[in-house]
């Protein structure tokens, strides 16, 4: 799993602080690290510094993995000139990587969410195997933590698109020995909120929603029981409500979750979830680091 994890890198001290999760992943995860950069055809003439940069950067990350007990993984390092979200799409397919891991904001300090056609929004439309967006703020604080993930939080919704999340979920919770928590909203049964629909004499919505959680929570435990089978660590959690964007976010900080994993649509990426979708705002307002399993890889 995640034999090759690519690190893009665009100079910036933003773009650096996914070093610390590509480092923790690599270490436990034996994988080699593959640390890249980019630079315009402007700069081709800078193209020795640029080589120097990630060449210091690959010294650096060597010496921190030793530190933690893991030098045989490896790091390489590459420079190119190009586009970088083309060229970075290109080398997960030239050097056959299985994750990469980048900051959530780049150099220019604007928000995937805010930008599409950014490089990191291009990568994780494009490319066909798992992205770990980390956000800033996490990443400078992981770099004082002897432990990055404890425990895992995987929104589902009862699809088979979302439980595709759950063998990558399932296999970092063995090799990082972190426990997983398996989130699911059951939608409050409201006529208000339904275009056309009165409230009905006799009906009790309320009881409706207790159903629904019930529901819910029992498709829950089953998956629950199929993985503490396996012997994975894992509670559950249910709540009702109207936004799971919302609801995600608030149970993550309840739960003191360390990572979100959830399912996209494959290459499709982030665009197919509308602008305010639930995946798109847990992007956008969320603060623990994400990774998008699109449906291939899943």
């Amino acid at each position: 799993m995640f034999e090759k994890i690519l690190v893009p890198l665009d100079g910036s001290d933003v773009a650096e602080t996914a070093l610390r999760y590509a480092e923790e992943f690599a270490r436990w995860l034996s994988s080699e690290l593959v640390l890249y950069h980019v630079c315009g055809a402007e700069h081709e003439h800078f193209l020795r510094m640029h080589k120097v940069y990630l060449d210091e950067l690959g010294r650096n990350v060597e010496a921190n993995l030793r530190k933690r007990r893991a030098p045989q993984v490896k790091v390489t390092t590459q420079v190119e000139i190009g586009q970088a979200a083309e060229s970075v799409c290109n080398l997960v397919q030239s050097r056959q990587i299985s994750l990469v891991v980048m900051s959530a904001v780049g150099a220019s300090t604007l928000r995937i969410a805010h930008v599409l056609g950014s490089v990191a929004d291009q990568v994780c439309r494009t490319v066909p195997v798992p992205v770990l967006l980390v956000r800033p703020e996490r990443g400078q604080q992981a770099a004082e933590e002897k432990r990055l993930i404890g425990r895992i939080l995987v929104p589902l919704d009862g699809s088979e698109l979302s439980a595709r999340a759950l063998p990558v979920a399932e296999e970092l919770a063995r090799r990082l020995s972190a426990g997983i928590t398996l989130y699911r909203m059951a939608h409050v049964v409201n006529p208000a909120g339904l275009d056309g629909v009165d409230s009905l004499p006799g009906i009790s919505y309320l009881q409706l929603t207790q159903q629904q959680e019930q529901r819910v929570r029992s498709e829950l435990l089953d998956v629950e029981k199929a993985l503490r089978a396996k012997g994975v660590t894992v509670t559950h959690a249910v709540t009702t409500g109207v936004d799971a964007a919302e609801e995600i976010i608030e149970i993550g900080t309840k739960v003191g979750a360390d990572l979100v994993v959830m399912s996209t649509h494959g290459r499709s990426g982030i665009t197919r979830w509308a602008m305010g979708s639930v995946a798109e705002r847990v992007l956008r307002h969320g603060t623990l680091p994400l990774l998008l399993v699109n449906a291939p890889a899943g």
